[in-house]
């Protein structure tokens, strides 16, 4: 190959890559909490949950997005495992929609010519634009990009012969392979889109015979296994989970595929002939959607068992809203770390919610160890916010709220290290004490129940306890300094009071601040 073959080859391969980068950017940020929403809701079962996924992926163009996004469900306990399962294996069907936009745009319908225009009004909206007109310019900018470059690819690639069969060979060995050099492609690319565009182009332009490229394709679906088993390193538990599910999936099915890849071949030529003369492009996007839907069609009845097999090899682990919490979280989305937060903050507050009643109760008991929880959650909380600064007005206010929770509950723990004073048991005291008590049960209550059905959280009853020791701590504290000052009762008596009151007015004001922050923080459910 010439020089500046490889180096308009190259190039074309950047545009198309730096084009799914911000095409996939822009249509997630497009798409916004919306997309969130609806994918959960929408998961609620197998048949839905591999729907879900498929039209995720096709929406922002990224299998990788809609499984981080996936990872992210099961992290905040929003959706279950098996769930999870179900969308994976949508978002694999998913992928095949960049294979039939670049055979049917890039190579079939070219359009080069208004992919010029597009980038430079995209581009500008970018640069210029906020919010949503700032998306929709990434989105008409990558989409651009990615037609630009594979009519750059095309001319790289333009009388090529690759001779992959001179090291290859032509018998049944070949396409093994051919299906590691596919392999190889996607890990190399960090991309199965940019690999498979890749072969589009060099079946295109005549560097590669059909079967060769079929070969290839199987490969690459095998390749993003390693992007998978990366992102699991180190991670927590679900992450671990829907990554061994994801690449036992996509070996078996390219297994598979090559032990029967003259049945594969040929069925999909069969129906390719329908929408072409000769085996092509469209032929290719025909095998790589038909090798996505037998995977499936294989997978789909034993979906639950295979769950269960997953289960068994990783271990079921520690199930708690801050365990959840994983670096990984952090990065699959502004709404989906902040739910995990919300709800690992949640488990820690109802936690110290029932300590506190058993305190003001007089009750012995033990404190939470909530310190490394704690430290835990504020680490996310920061890590989270730093992969998505940009996220909207909205979703910023929540993550200030969830800081300022998270404020709260530190200083309930230090109101916590203070050793126990006995408060008095005189009757309006008491009544005070039993409008907090209620106050506690209620949010624990509330918090108890399911999201959906949840009604008006009780941050009223909490700040109205609040309130009410407020008033009758001041009123006190003067009563025991004038009392204090006339002799009417000892230093030592009087500071115990003063402390409880102190004590008692602090705690139940942190606990209501740490319930309304939480409230403010939840968003739109």
């Amino acid at each position: 190959m010439e020089t500046g073959s490889m180096a308009m080859l190259l190039g074309g391969l950047g545009m198309f890559l730096l084009g799914i980068h911000h095409l996939t950017n822009g249509l997630r940020d497009l798409a916004g909490d919306g997309l969130r929403r609806a994918l959960q809701r929408l998961v609620s079962g197998k048949l839905s949950g591999v729907l879900s996924g498929a039209l995720c992926t096709a929406v922002v163009q990224s299998s990788s997005a809609a499984i981080l996004a996936v990872i992210g469900f099961v992290s905040a306990g929003l959706v279950t495992f098996p769930q999870a399962v179900a969308v994976m294996l949508g978002a694999n069907l998913g992928t095949t929609v960049t294979s039939w936009l670049v055979a049917v745009f890039g190579i079939k319908i070219k359009i080069t010519a208004a992919a010029m225009p597009m980038i430079g009004v995209g581009a500008f909206l970018w640069i210029l634009a906020k919010n949503r007109w700032q998306a929709a310019g990434a989105v008409l900018a990558g989409f651009g990009l990615l037609f630009v470059g594979i009519d750059a690819m095309q001319t790289g690639m333009s009388g090529v012969d690759w001779q992959l069969e001179r090291w290859a060979g032509t018998g049944p060995g070949a396409i093994w392979l051919l299906a590691l050099v596919g392999t190889v492609m996607t890990i190399v690319m960090q991309s199965s889109s940019a690999a498979a565009a890749t072969t589009l182009v060099a079946l295109a332009t005549g560097g590669l015979t059909i079967d060769q490229a079929f070969a290839l394709i199987i490969g690459q679906n095998i390749g993003t296994t390693a992007t998978a088993a990366l992102a699991s390193i180190g991670s927590g538990l679900a992450v671990r989970q829907t990554a061994l599910s994801h690449i036992l999936f996509n070996l078996a099915t390219g297994i598979l595929a090559l032990l029967v890849f003259r049945h594969l071949a040929n069925l999909s030529i069969w129906m390719g002939g329908v929408l072409e003369a000769e085996p092509g492009v469209l032929t290719l996007a025909v095998f790589h959607t038909t090798l996505k839907l037998a995977g499936l069609a294989i997978f789909y009845p034993w979906m639950d068992a295979y769950a269960r097999l997953i289960e068994s090899i990783t271990g079921r682990g520690r199930i708690s809203a801050v365990s959840r919490l994983d670096p990984t979280l952090a990065k699959a989305g502004g709404s989906i770390a902040l739910e995990a937060s919300w709800r690992a903050m949640a488990e820690i507050t109802n936690a110290a919610f029932e300590y506190l009643q058993a305190r003001i109760d007089n009750i012995p008991a033990t404190p939470p160890d909530s310190a490394a929880e704690l430290s835990h959650v504020g680490d996310f909380i920061t890590e989270s916010g730093r992969h998505h600064g940009g996220d909207d007005e909205a979703l910023a206010a929540r993550r200030l709220r969830v800081s300022h929770a998270y404020d709260h509950m530190v200083r309930l723990a230090e109101d916590f290290a203070v050793p126990p004073t006995p408060l008095p048991t005189d009757e309006e005291t008491q009544n005070a004490v039993t409008l907090a008590h209620d106050a506690l049960d209620a949010w624990i209550a509330w918090t108890a129940e399911n999201p959906d059905a949840r009604g008006k959280p009780p941050v009223a009853a909490l700040r109205k306890a609040s309130e009410t020791v407020r008033d009758i701590r001041k009123a006190r504290r003067g009563r025991i300094l004038r009392d204090l000052a006339a002799g009417r009762t000892q230093p030592g008596s009087a500071n115990q009071e003063l402390e409880s009151f102190r004590w008692l007015n602090g705690a139940i004001y942190h606990a209501w601040r740490l319930a309304s922050s939480m409230h403010q923080s939840m968003g739109e459910s």
